[in-house]
């Protein structure tokens, strides 16, 4: 699977980054990094190709989840830590309950805004954690902007 239309989302950058989808249901996402062409200046992966992968998946999640005329999903913030130079492909993986996507729904529709924090780790090819993520999702109603 790729970052192209069949996702419901059509970001230039993601495929020029060679952005990956591995897997894709209605709660969870796989998705992937390749070291190629994301290495920097020091033949490691370059940070902002990190933080793409740990911000981006969410994104592909909530607009298969959401009627986009009614809800905007926005991220909001993102903190990120680097562990260790990545030398590999990067993963990550996000799964969100059924009971949060109807907490958010719910929310938003009746209080026009609701939030969600998730905590993330981008692995890489050996299953060591490269970058840990905490990100805070914002859905607003679409008919408030």
């Amino acid at each position: 699977m790729s970052t192209g239309n069949d996702t419901g989302i059509n970001i230039d950058i993601l495929q020029k980054m060679g952005a990956q989808i591995l897997s894709l249901d209605d709660n969870r996402i796989t998705a992937k990094m390749p070291l190629q062409p994301n290495i920097n200046h020091v033949g490691t992966m370059y940070a902002g190709s990190l933080f793409t992968l740990a911000e981006f998946p969410a994104g592909v999640l909530f607009v298969r989840r959401v009627d986009v005329s009614k809800i905007l999903p926005i991220v909001a913030e993102v903190n990120i830590r680097f562990r260790r130079p990545a030398t590999t492909d990067v993963f990550m993986s996000l799964e969100i309950a059924e009971e949060e996507f109807e907490r958010m729904q719910r929310e938003t529709l009746e209080q026009g805004k609701s939030t969600l924090i998730n905590h993330q780790q981008l692995t890489d090819a050996d299953g060591e954690v490269v970058a840990i993520a905490e990100a805070r999702y914002v859905w607003v109603r679409a008919n408030d902007q």
